[in-house]
């Protein structure tokens, strides 16, 4: 194993506050400086550990960091490292560098495997030994949920919780029979809310929706929509577009190719390099897989709109052995979706000035002057009739605009004012309906038009502890699978439950120390 060369980084934000009870660290990559994502981090000589955040970033409580004398890091396609715990100080962003680790010529030569299989006949054998491979026995996994939406790489609306996933077995139909329960749940304040993009999927008004596709709600529990989207776990039975039913479908729906092989813990793994395009979409992917007992540690998914500049959806999953058989590490499912933001420029009010008898609207915004003047851009309508307008004034800077309605008889005129002041007086009237299209404000905004905006949405799992079914204590609540999992009401006496387990919160900005 390698020794590493660690680099010190200042924490912007509170650091009083994550001092007292983490160590916080971020893994680089020595050659590109890139962050080390879904890089497992585990304490030596225990099964406590945390795969690292997007920015490579991880935190690992003190009272371990005291209690173990090394950290054991580990990563697709990256030798191993051996992280003395005594380096890493508090109060502080401790940098690691992670040597990639690419297989040598001479190496390929002497295994000589890509000259045994062919990609697809790897695939092949891997999903008919799933059920060798994998647990058929129940067992749980605990360990650190989270959903949040990204804004231009910015965290919002991140929620996290320790919760138990209650597995009956490779051979039942996860999303049947598995249970789940709860340990701990947080709406984490330290990040920005936005309302506007957290609301439920809205395909009849479009106000909330994917630019490609439906994703099913499953009553808005996203750990539920997460556990769907395991294509391994989920292997005979439909999982997710294009993959579909992955013992029946996979194979016959892509094109594969191998790749070079990837290095993790010790061993070199088959990568199988795979790709389609259907129905305008274009997916593409890869699938790591045992050259021993052809076992799957990791599958990659990504799918495009046709000209591959827009990203639909995109799953990651890492499986790693443990006494015998393989068990999830980590699942991230992330989908990008539009929602329809309210508004620029829009009617503060309208009334009716009795003296004048005058229409005034009043404005948010001031006005520009040609589409406010335009009397094509109001409509008055009383008794089924369309009334023509006059416009009188405009007031550009105050936002404000005077009509004058224009009747084709007394009659009509009476009947119109006698409808207003018995609307005033609070009594039944006639209906008095004035639309105004086609006015903007002086920025451009057209009155009344939406634009839209495109986040992304991720739901992830990482895996901090496996457990035997005999091993199953009733620690924490049952999760109420019908409606979404932060809704779910947590006790206080369930934070026992936590013991041994974190929340692996992203890290802030940081900078670097001069």
């Amino acid at each position: 194993m390698q020794r590493i060369f660690i680099l010190l980084l200042l924490v912007l934000g509170p650091l009083g506050v994550f001092s007292q009870e983490f160590v916080q660290g971020k893994l680089l990559d020595s050659v590109n400086k890139n962050p080390v994502v879904f890089a497992s981090i585990v304490l030596k000589g225990s099964s406590k550990g945390v795969i690292s955040n997007e920015d490579g970033g991880f935190r690992i409580p003190i009272e371990f960091k005291n209690q173990y004398d090394e950290l054991i890091i580990s990563s697709m396609g990256y030798g191993s490292l051996i992280v003395p715990t005594d380096n890493l100080l508090e109060d502080i962003v401790n940098i690691i560098y992670i040597e990639p680790k690419t297989i040598e010529l001479q190496e390929a030569t002497v295994v000589g495997y890509k000259n045994r299989y062919s990609a697809k006949k790897i695939v092949r054998k891997a999903i008919r030994t799933i059920p060798d491979n994998f647990s058929t026995n129940p067992f749980a996994m605990v360990g650190y949920y989270r959903d949040y939406q990204q804004d231009n790489s910015k965290y919002v609306n991140l929620n996290e919780a320790i919760v138990e996933i209650q597995d009956k077995g490779f051979d039942q139909r996860d999303l049947k029979t598995t249970d789940f329960r709860i340990y701990r749940l947080v709406k984490n304040q330290d990040f920005p809310r936005d309302s506007i993009s957290s609301g439920s999927y809205d395909y009849l008004k479009r106000n909330k929706v994917l630019e490609k596709g439906v994703l099913p709600a499953y009553n808005g529990n996203e750990l539920i929509i997460l556990r769907v989207h395991d294509a391994i776990r989920n292997y005979d039975q439909v999982s997710y577009s294009f993959i579909d039913e992955m013992k029946k479908d996979f194979i016959q729906n892509h094109d594969f190719t191998l790749s070079d092989d990837v290095y993790l813990d010790g061993k070199w793994l088959y990568a199988i390099n795979f790709k389609t395009k259907i129905n305008g979409v274009y997916t593409k992917g890869q699938m790591m897989v045992s050259k021993k007992d052809f076992a799957i540690y990791g599958l990659q998914y990504e799918a495009y709109q046709s000209d591959q500049s827009k990203r639909i959806f995109e799953i990651h999953s890492e499986y790693r052995p443990h006494q015998g058989k393989m068990y999830l590490s980590y699942l991230s499912f992330s989908n990008s979706f539009k929602v329809k933001l309210p508004p620029t420029f829009v009617i503060n009010k309208t009334y009716m000035d009795m003296e004048n008898r005058m229409i005034v609207i009043d404005f948010n915004k001031d006005l520009d002057f040609e589409s406010a003047k335009a009397p094509e851009n109001y409509e008055l309508f009383f008794r089924n009739s369309n009334i023509h307008v006059q416009v009188l004034r405009v007031y550009g800077t105050e936002k404000q605009v005077v009509l004058k309605p224009l009747f084709k008889s007394e009659r009509m005129e009476r009947l119109f004012y006698e409808a207003v002041e018995n609307n005033d007086k609070g009594k039944e009237a006639d209906k008095i309906v004035c639309t105004v299209i086609g006015v903007k404000d002086t920025e451009g905004n057209v009155l009344g038009v939406s634009e839209s905006k495109t986040y992304l949405q991720f739901r992830e799992f990482f895996t901090q502890k496996i457990l035997s079914e005999d091993k199953l204590d009733g620690e924490g609540i049952e999760m109420d699978r019908n409606k979404p999992l932060f809704e779910n009401r947590i006790p206080n006496e369930s934070l026992n439950s936590m013991e041994g387990y974190w929340m692996n919160t992203p890290l802030k900005e940081t900078q670097t120390l001069d």
